[in-house]
């Protein structure tokens, strides 16, 4: 279900569940559920297209050929459109409800209407009519295996038409639960989904093949619906997203996050996540420093304490530095922060584990400090709110043992990692993945392909440590991070491009 946060994404298989249900169990007929689907697409297509228009409408045998039937009548008696009803496997094995609106065409078309009717691949079938759109109601989200002929062939033909294409619920050839696309995959300007946001959409470029997605309203009974199976985080919603910062008599009490970040070579990443996790809000930042490095922190961060450690030939963080950084972190306990440039020293690694290890308090680990995870597993199981992992799938895959190959995969993997761990998970990428393992997985709703250089990463981590210790929330601080980041670059106008220095 909507919120202001997020909208709902289902399966094919919940979708058609909700359908079936609606009208087994509810008692909704199907005819009328079809007929609210169509004319609410053909609605919109009126007001895209204008009137007196001429539409190609090519039908498969499903109720999906049903749905674009019935929107050609609506569009026809609404906006007077010509239409031209191609019926790719003819009128044999129509499901009921398709064979319905294709007989009440017919008696429009016997009254006069103009509408016509033909069969046949496209484009080798006769058709010279010159057409201002098409409608795709070849296959439904039932239709998930390999097209068989002459499906691709026709799909073929309906793309090079070179006209605006509107697909019924979902282009013909695209997956509604992965969004992988077939060989042959229709590319729609726009795609009228009914009843039901489909989690594909948003995976593995779908939207190349969905253009604007709008979803249709369908009468399902809310107490039909399943569990999401997934939820799109909206870039509104960071509006919409509020806690209540502690009214705090000292700036430790408004939330402190300790850095372990910096390394010889790597010190602009300690940087960038301590002004990160500044700018958020945190009451104090305390980032560890060895004291050969220090000289590039004093020039370039004085609101950040820095705690140094160690001695001059010391280029990174070491395990000897153990009782330095644990004595400050008990003293002012809050989060910490491990991993943007820490490097992958045996010492500094040995380090990073002592100390998770030691302390009773929200860890996020970033970039190297990932690799430590695999060692302290147990430690944070069943324990989600107290671990944010923040990997992108290249570490995923090198640090967490990861195996996918593409987004559906990547966000099963995500959320069974999640679950078996106890961990909240930003699996970073386009999209981007929050897996928690108490709550359904999120998505990100828009474009996040411009946060890909380096340095976002190192940013974002500051970011999700000051919210995680404002709001001991991991989905909450995961969530209100990223779209803190996206509202920057959508109120970005500078003609210098979009970089995570403009976020601080």
């Amino acid at each position: 279900m909507a919120t202001d946060l997020h909208r709902s994404l289902y399966s094919a298989e919940q979708t058609r569940n909700l359908d079936h249900k609606t009208i087994s169990e509810f008692g909704y007929p199907g005819f009328t559920l079809m007929e609210l689907a169509a004319s609410g697409a053909a609605s919109s297509v009126g007001r895209r297209t204008g009137d007196q228009k001429t539409g190609l409408f090519v039908c498969g045998k499903g109720n999906n050929a049903g749905d674009a039937l019935a929107a050609a009548r609506w569009l026809l008696q609404n906006h007077q459109h010509k239409c031209h009803i191609h019926l790719l496997f003819g009128e044999k094995e129509l499901s009921r409800d398709t064979k319905h609106n294709l007989l009440l065409l017919k008696h429009l078309a016997e009254a006069g209407e103009p509408i016509r009717f033909s069969s046949g691949v496209l484009p080798d079938n006769g058709l010279n009519d010159p057409f201002d759109y098409i409608i795709d109601g070849l296959l439904g989200t039932g239709s998930t295996g390999e097209l068989r002929k002459p499906l691709p062939e026709t799909i073929q033909g309906m793309n090079s038409m070179d006209i605006p294409i509107f697909a019924m619920d979902i282009p013909s050839g695209l997956n509604p639960d992965s969004g992988l696309a077939a060989d042959s995959t229709v590319r729609a300007v726009a795609t009228f989904t009914f009843g039901t946001l489909k989690t594909g959409f948003y995976l593995n470029k779908a939207k190349d093949y969905t253009g604007e997605i709008e979803l249709i309203p369908l009468p399902f009974p809310k107490y039909l619906f399943e569990r999401e199976r997934a939820r799109l985080l909206l870039p509104q919603s960071a509006d919409a997203i509020n806690f209540n910062r502690k009214d705090a008599l000292h700036k430790y009490d408004k939330g402190t996050v300790h850095i372990l970040a910096g390394s010889e070579g790597l010190t602009g990443a300690a940087i960038m996540a301590s002004l990160s996790a500044w700018r958020q809000g945190a009451g104090a930042v305390i980032l560890y420093s060895p004291k050969k490095l220090m000289p590039a922190y004093e020039a370039t961060l004085p609101q950040i304490i820095k705690v140094v450690t160690g001695n001059e030939e010391d280029t990174c963080l070491m395990d000897s530095h153990f009782d330095t950084i644990a004595e400050m972190i008990k003293k002012r306990p809050g989060v910490l922060l491990a991993g943007p440039g820490l490097g992958l020293h045996p010492s500094t690694m040995r380090l990073s584990e002592r100390l998770i290890e030691a302390i009773e308090m929200p860890v996020v680990l970033d970039a190297d400090a990932l690799s430590v995870f695999s060692s302290l597993k147990t430690k944070f199981k069943g324990q989600n709110e107290n671990c944010i992992l923040t990997p992108h799938p290249g570490e995923a895959k090198s640090y967490l043992g990861a195996d996918f190959q593409n987004d559906h995969e990547k966000l099963l993997w995500t959320e069974k990692f999640s679950a078996e761990w106890g961990v909240s998970i930003i699996m970073k990428g386009n999209p981007t993945i929050i897996a928690s393992s108490d709550q359904t997985p999120l998505l990100t709703g828009y474009d996040t392909s411009m946060f890909t250089r380096a340095g976002f990463g190192d940013v974002l981590a500051g970011a999700v440590a000051t919210l995680l210790s404002v709001t001991n929330d991991s989905v909450m601080a995961s969530s209100q991070a990223l779209l803190s980041g996206y509202r920057s670059y959508l109120n970005h106008t500078s003609d210098i491009p979009f970089s995570p220095e403009h976020l601080l």
